[in-house]
C-alpha cells in the first residue's frame, strides 16, 4: 500500500475536501490487507481534535454488519471512524460504478507515471497522483467511457464510429480518434488538444456527468486549450498552444512559465504530496518563467533553489517553509 497517498488521503478526510473519486480511493485502501495498524497510527492522531465520534454516532443506523475486532481500547475509535467512512461512502455513492457497470481502475501515486492501453486499444498515460476509471464491455450502444481525476494524456484509437469520451467534474470531452491532455485538479479543467477534434461539454452544476441537461458545447481544433471551472462558470480559451506549453509532463518537463509562485507550490503539492508555508507574498506572486526535468521531489527541490535563490526547509516529514535567500 502507499502510505503517503493513504496519509494524505486521510489529511483532506480530515479537512472535510475530499472529493468522490478520493473517497472511493480511501474506501478501496481500507479493504487492503493490514490496515489495522496504519488505521490506529493515522486516525486516532486526528479522532481526538475532530467531533467525528457525535457524527458517526448519529451515522450508525445507515451502515449494518460491520465487525471489527477490538482487540485493543485504540480500536474504539477506529471502529468509530470506519463507521462514518463506510457511511459516507454508502450515502454519496450507494453501491455502483462511477458508470453503473463493471469498470477498471487505474491509479498513481505521488511521483508516480503509469501508461495504460486499454481494451479498446487507446493509450494512457497518467501523470502522478492520478486516478482513472474505465468502463469495460463498451459497446456501439454505450460508447466508450472514461472518468478522470488529476492529469492524463490519451491517445485515442478510433473503433468504428464509436464515440470514446473522457469525464471529470467540469467537462465531457467527446472523440472519435485523437490525441489530447485533460488535467482536471483542484477547481477546474484545462484540455489542450494536440491532434484530431474533440468536442467539449461544459458541464454546468457540480454533479459532472451524472446530471442529465444539455450542457454548452466548444468544438476544439489542434493547438487550441480550453479552461473551465463549473464553479466559477469561467471559460478561457487560448490557441498556437504546444506539448511544452500545455502538457509539458509528458515530454518530461514541469512548465512553470506564465504561473505565479503560489501556483507553482500547489501544483508540486498535488504531484509530490508535500505540503509547503510561504508568508512571503511578494515571493508567492512572482511571475515564473521557468521549465525544469520532471524528476523525484529533491531533484525538482534542489533545481528551484539553485534557480530562483529560494530554500525548502524541511520543519516535519514532508512539510517545507520556503523562505527567499539561502542563508
Amino acid at each position: 500500500m502507499n502510505n503517503q497517498r493513504f496519509d494524505y488521503l486521510i489529511e483532506k478526510y480530515r479537512k472535510g475536501n475530499l472529493s468522490r473519486s478520493e473517497y472511493k480511493e480511501l474506501i478501496w485502501m481500507l479493504g487492503e490487507p493490514g490496515m489495522e495498524t496504519e488505521l490506529e497510527q493515522q486516525l486516532n492522531r486526528y479522532w481526538k481534535e475532530s467531533k467525528a465520534y457525535e457524527t458517526a454516532e448519529a451515522l450508525q443506523p445507515r451502515v449494518t454488519k460491520i465487525s471489527i475486532k477490538r482487540k485493543r481500547t485504540g480500536y474504539i475509535s477506529l471502529a468509530a471512524s470506519l463507521v462514518l467512512l463506510l457511511g459516507l461512502f454508502y450515502y454519496l455513492w450507494g453501491a455502483g460504478d462511477v458508470f453503473g457497470q463493471k469498470e477498471i481502475v487505474y491509479r498513481t501515486g505521488f511521483g508516480e507515471r503509469l501508461d495504460v492501453e486499454l481494451d479498446d486499444g487507446s493509450l494512457v498515460t497518467l501523470n502522478a497522483n492520478s486516478t482513472l476509471h474505465w468502463a469495460e464491455g463498451w459497446s456501439k450502444s454505450e460508447g466508450r467511457k472514461a472518468a478522470l481525476e488529476g492529469e492524463a494524456f490519451f491517445k485515442v484509437k478510433k473503433q468504428n464510429g464509436i464515440p470514446f469520451t473522457v469525464h471529470t467534474n467540469d467537462v465531457a470531452v467527446e472523440v472519435l480518434g485523437t490525441a489530447f491532455n485533460v488535467d482536471s485538479r483542484e477547481a477546474k479543467t484545462k484540455v489542450y488538444l494536440d491532434e484530431g477534434r474533440v468536442n467539449l461539454k461544459l458541464n454546468d452544476t457540480e454533479q459532472g456527468h451524472n446530471k442529465e441537461k444539455h450542457p454548452q458545447e466548444i468544438i476544439m481544433n489542434p493547438g487550441e486549450q480550453v479552461s473551465y471551472s463549473v464553479r466559477q462558470k469561467k471559460i478561457e480559451k487560448s490557441e498556437g498552444q504546444t506539448m511544452i506549453t500545455a502538457a509539458a509532463w509528458k515530454v518530461n518537463v514541469l512548465n512553470f512559465k506564465n504561473m505565479q509562485f503560489g501556483e507553482v507550490l500547489d501544483l508540486l503539492r498535488d504531484i509530490y504530496g508535500q505540503s509547503f508555508e510561504c508568508t512571503d507574498r511578494k515571493l508567492l506572486n512572482t511571475p515564473m518563467y521557468l521549465g525544469v526535468p520532471y524528476s523525484n521531489w529533491e531533484a525538482v527541490r534542489q533545481a528551484l533553489e539553485l534557480s530562483l535563490n529560494i530554500q525548502f526547509e524541511e520543519t516535519a516529514a514532508q512539510h517545507y517553509v520556503v523562505k527567499s535567500g539561502k542563508n
